[in-house]
């Protein structure tokens, strides 16, 4: 499956490749770090297959400046820490870190908390029922990129009953309001397939190494051809996190009890929060459910502001062994004097995967 192609919207070399075959980028330009290696191999590939009427070119490469790395078996995780009242903090130093796999102390072998630019796919439910809230969305979204770091790149996917790339990785921001303006809110909601191309999309083409998406939905599900478990699966073998904004209140009730200030969370809502929950634990990213359209803006800012301000901390695992396994990963941070307990948010684990491998079909055993 793949994403539906929005040709009079889509931007130049978008629209000269098939969108899920690979591509090739040769990039120059000097190094800002002094150690440049690949890091992707210790993470998961899915490898996709171009159409047979066209030859398939290669994936883009990372910008030397983004690539992390000391040797292939580095692994490198993006880590946001935050203090007990959710408040982004930066100034840590490699000491007060400690990172473990499968329960086994690593050693740390590079760290760093420079700003980086980051690959970014915004991903907005257009369906129906965000019909009222698709201008506050739109304006949100804008804000985000205008807090943004400057060599950031971005593409943009609306979904209703299908999930459709309206404008490919770019840095030209008006590409990217020029499609926003002319989102128009119908139908039903393919919130799943939406995810999963996404995800898909910015692993394999984003041109930096730290890459995320934000979805902005109501978290309403009802037309996807892929499951639940499937996007999940999809996340864990890539390197992307996702942000989710769910506008899930009133869910699954009559509108007469939506308006009342203590309520009960309906089934259907429980289960919205729980998928854009999981998605963005599994990630390292976070979840958002405003009560209201104000709080976009105050929510845009954060995910600019912890996008920026991430740790990157690499080690070599005790085990180097690339069995297929899935290795479980926790960061945690000693406590701070003055901030109290401090908590780091880091993707779930990886697959120890050989050069070329493909993750399991079936979830890890959690």
């Amino acid at each position: 499956m793949r994403f539906r192609h929005n040709d009079s919207s889509v931007s130049g070399e978008a629209k000269k490749r098939p969108l899920r075959a690979e591509r090739w980028l040769s990039r120059g330009g000097g190094f800002a770090a002094a150690l440049v290696l690949w890091i992707g191999a210790s993470l998961a590939v899915w490898p996709q297959q171009a159409p047979p009427q066209r030859p398939q070119p290669q994936p883009r490469g990372e910008e030397a400046g983004d690539v992390v790395a000391l040797t292939a078996e580095l692994v490198v995780l993006d880590v946001t820490v935050v203090d007990r009242r959710n408040h982004v903090v930066a100034d840590l130093e490699k000491d007060r870190f400690l990172v473990y796999e499968n329960g086994v102390r690593q050693e740390i072998a590079f760290f760093s908390r420079e700003e980086t630019p980051v690959s970014l796919g915004l991903v907005l439910d257009t369906s129906g029922s965000m019909r009222r809230k698709l201008t506050r969305v739109i304006a949100a979204a804008k804000s985000l990129m205008r807090q943004s770091h400057p060599e950031d790149e971005y593409f943009l996917v609306a979904f209703k009953g299908e999930a459709e790339l309206l404008e490919d990785f770019t840095q030209d921001v008006a590409l990217i309001h020029d499609a926003l303006d002319n989102l128009i809110a119908s139908g039903q909601t393919a919130l799943l397939d939406a995810i999963y191309l996404s995800v898909e999309h910015a692993q394999k083409y984003g041109k930096h190494r730290r890459k995320a998406i934000v979805v902005i939905t109501d978290g309403e599900e009802r037309n996807s051809y892929y499951t639940r478990e499937q996007v999940l699966e999809r996340l864990r073998g890539s390197d992307v996190q996702v942000y989710t904004v769910g506008f899930t209140e009133g869910l699954g009730e009559a509108a007469i009890f939506r308006q009342t200030e203590s309520r009960r969370l309906s089934g259907q809502e429980k289960k919205a929060r729980k998928l854009l929950e999981d998605l963005a634990r599994e990630s390292g990213g976070r979840a958002f459910f405003p009560q209201s359209l104000d709080e976009l803006d105050t929510i845009a800012s954060t995910i600019a502001r912890e996008l920026r301000t991430q740790y990157a901390i690499g080690y070599y695992p005790s085990s180097p062994e690339r069995d297929g396994s899935w290795r479980t990963v926790r960061v945690e941070v000693l406590s701070d004097k003055e901030r109290g307990p401090l908590t780091a948010r880091t993707r779930a684990g990886y697959y120890a995967l050989k050069r070329g491998a493909s993750p399991p079909t079936k979830s890890p055993s959690r």
